[in-house]
């Protein structure tokens, strides 16, 4: 099986291609050249509320819908779902300053680019009355790889500023009611478990006070050298949900990374529950290559295992110009989350 730690973020270097604002659909790690001058401004409805409902949906790691199989909100809803989870890029520089797109732009012209990208995206979703969970993620300006661990030197930097920048998407996203944020998802996996436990934690505070929907916490549960496998506690910060996630359409131990195994994920849901975190639900299900109906027992076992019917489940839809990946608008993991749905 390729990495399963967030190989899904092969194309999250697109970030979040707003309302009418078109991407370059170039292979991994597309250069986003002119992206966001091209996003138009978004008209946030005065009538948004925050939906109770459980969330069945797709997970847009680009974060835009348009870069996805579907192709809409209205796309989304149409299929029978109600949710859709964006990623929000926290770009950095090679020096670990905090930038807002792929060429490393981070003047305030850049910077409004970007928040009008996230609040044009979420209200496209809110618009199709679908629920949304946003997260985000880290990738480096510039870099055409798979995202994963922040050079060592420059981890403090990077998660110091993008620190600095909680408060204010916790502000927007409770402008536009979103239901779910996590300020930072798997953060382990980009700067390890004791910057995990030191950051997340005051990220969470940090946009607490501006933010009255639902924040979660994400570890990587399929993380070789994770909390699990090193015997340390995660500190989920105070969140009020845990999301479990599963980036994999893979139950059997010989198919999963070593360590790890479907109750590996009990070490998460027992740190929630001593932490009294007692919300549990799917935030990510799902490997990033496309697999066929064999996959599909694995995948029902693990919505059943987690009660996902009954707490919510998010499953990964790969950007539609990924050769190979994993999409779900007309295929049988669209079947399974519209038949959760009745």
């Amino acid at each position: 099986m390729r990495k399963v730690a967030h190989v899904l973020a092969v194309s999250a270097a697109i970030a979040v291609a707003g309302c009418g604002g078109s991407a370059d659909s170039g292979g991994q790690g597309a250069d986003q050249r002119g992206r966001g001058d091209s996003a138009s401004a978004c008209t946030v409805p005065g009538d948004l509320v925050r939906r109770s409902d459980v969330p069945i949906g797709v997970l847009a790691p680009s974060g835009s819908l348009r870069r996805q199989s579907y192709t809409s909100g209205a796309d989304v809803a149409a299929a029978g779902l109600n949710a859709v989870s964006l990623g929000l890029a926290f770009y950095y520089d090679a020096s670990g300053g905090i930038v807002f797109d792929f060429d490393g732009n981070a003047d305030e012209a850049a910077k409004g680019r970007w928040v009008e990208e996230l609040r044009c995206s979420v209200v496209e979703a809110k618009n199709a009355d679908l629920m949304v969970a946003v997260w985000g993620q880290f990738i480096e300006a510039g870099s055409r790889g798979e995202p994963g661990e922040i050079s060592p030197d420059i981890q403090s930097r990077v998660l110091e500023g993008a620190l600095a920048l909680v408060p204010e998407i916790g502000t927007i996203l409770e402008e536009l009611k979103v239901e779910y944020w996590a300020p930072v998802s798997e953060l382990e996996r980009f700067a390890g478990i004791a910057n995990h436990n030191d950051y997340f934690p005051r990220m969470v505070a940090a946009g607490r006070p501006v933010f009255e929907g639902t924040i979660y916490v994400q570890p990587n549960i399929l993380q070789r050298d994770g909390f699990a496998a090193a015997g340390v506690e995660p500190d989920l910060g105070g969140a009020d949900a845990l999301g479990i996630s599963w980036i994999s359409y893979e139950c059997e131990p010989a198919q999963l990374p070593p360590n790890v195994s479907v109750e590996t994920a009990d070490y998460y849901l027992d740190a929630a529950s001593a932490q009294g975190i007692s919300r549990v639900f799917i935030s990510e299900l799902g490997g990033t290559r496309m697999s066929g109906e064999e996959a599909r027992p694995c995948f029902e076992q693990l919505i059943e295992r987690w009660n996902g019917a009954d707490n919510g489940v998010f499953v990964l839809d790969m950007p539609s110009d990924q050769p190979g990946g994993a999409t779900v608008r007309g295929n049988w993991q669209e079947q399974v989350l519209a038949t959760l749905r009745g």
